[in-house]
Formats: structure tokens, sequence, C-alpha cells
């Protein structure tokens, strides 16, 4: 059988794989094991729809932005999302969804606006709408009747979809406003 007219590399390059920082892959899971932990410990009754997005979503808007490796962010979402189900959190049935999906559209974000990512009103805004994701989707099962949220009614649909704004804003505020601080030049922040 002939098979020189065969490629001599194929998708997997192996002499990449050498390349991937593991231990920064090790701390990005780290850091996804925390915030599965301090969504299972935290039990604060502030009543307020979207308030946790504050605890997971700084974290993982910083992770984002202190590395420049595509998928920091769905990594750490990723473990996030493993943790918490070893962990047992069951604060919403979805969660893991919602984690996920954060994650890609942080990174997707992260990549397609290369302008702004430095911005730190770029990401308030992103992570606020990012954070939108779950009380729609909340209000799309409820009303397809695949589960009942008590605290989303037909009459009160502005409540939620404002507070995980507002909350996922802040989150974006903090996480990017903190890192792109400790970026900053040295003789910039002495000025």
């Amino acid at each position: 059988m002939n098979t020189k007219w065969l490629p001599k590399t194929s998708f997997v390059n192996i002499k990449r794989l050498g390349k991937v920082n593991w231990l920064e892959v090790i701390g990005l899971l780290g850091i996804g094991f925390l915030i599965a932990l301090l969504q299972a410990n935290l039990r604060l009754p502030l009543r307020l729809p979207g308030w946790r997005g504050l605890t997971w979503l700084t974290p993982l808007v910083a992770t984002r932005l202190l590395t420049s490796n595509f998928g920091a962010a769905s990594i750490t979402s990723l473990s996030a999302t493993g943790f918490s189900l070893l962990l047992g959190v069951r604060n919403n049935p979805f969660d893991w969804f919602f984690y996920l999906v954060v994650g890609e559209l942080l990174d997707l974000a992260y990549y397609f606006n290369r302008q702004w990512r430095q911005k730190v009103w770029f990401w308030a805004i992103a992570v606020g709408l990012v954070h939108l994701i779950k009380p729609l989707s909340r209000m799309i099962m409820s009303a397809g009747g695949g589960w009942s949220y008590g605290a989303l009614s037909i009459n009160n649909l502005f409540y939620p979809l404002m507070t995980h704004l507002v909350f996922g804003a802040i989150a974006g505020l903090v996480g990017s406003a903190a890192v792109l601080w400790v970026k900053r030049p040295r003789r910039e922040r002495s000025q």
C-alpha cells in the first residue's frame, strides 16, 4: 500500500501540547474550586435576585484578565461547575449551565473586542449583560412550563432583570478594575 500522498501532520500538534502552562491551568482550576466552595458555604439572606453573581463573576472576570490564554474563563467556569456538583451546591438545579455559558461568553468578549478589553466600563457592561442570561432563561423555562420559579411572575419581570444587571455590572467593574489597576505600569500610578 502506497501512503506517500498522505499529509505528514495531523490536527493535533504534539509539540505544542508541551507549551501549555500547566501551573496556570492548575491555578484556574483552583479558582474554580474556590468559587464553588464559596457558593456552597455562603448563606446570606439578602432576598435580592442576582446578588450571588458578585461572588462568582468577580473572580471569573479577574481570571479572564489576568491571563492571555484562550479559554481562561471557560476553564475556571468548568472547574466551578464540576466542583459545585461535587460539593452538592443546591441553589439552583441549572447553576452548572450558567457557569459554563458565562465562562464561554466572557472568553468571546475578551477575544472579539481587542480595542476595549482594557477598559473597565466595557467589562461592567459585558458582565452585566451576561449575567442577564440567568433570569432570562428562567423566564423562558417558566413560560414553557419546564420549571416554576416563584420569584419570577408575570407581574414582577423588571425587578429580577434589573438586579441581575446591576450586580453583574458591579462584579465586572470590581473584577476588571482590580486587575487593570495592578497591571498598570508603576510610573502611571505614582503620577
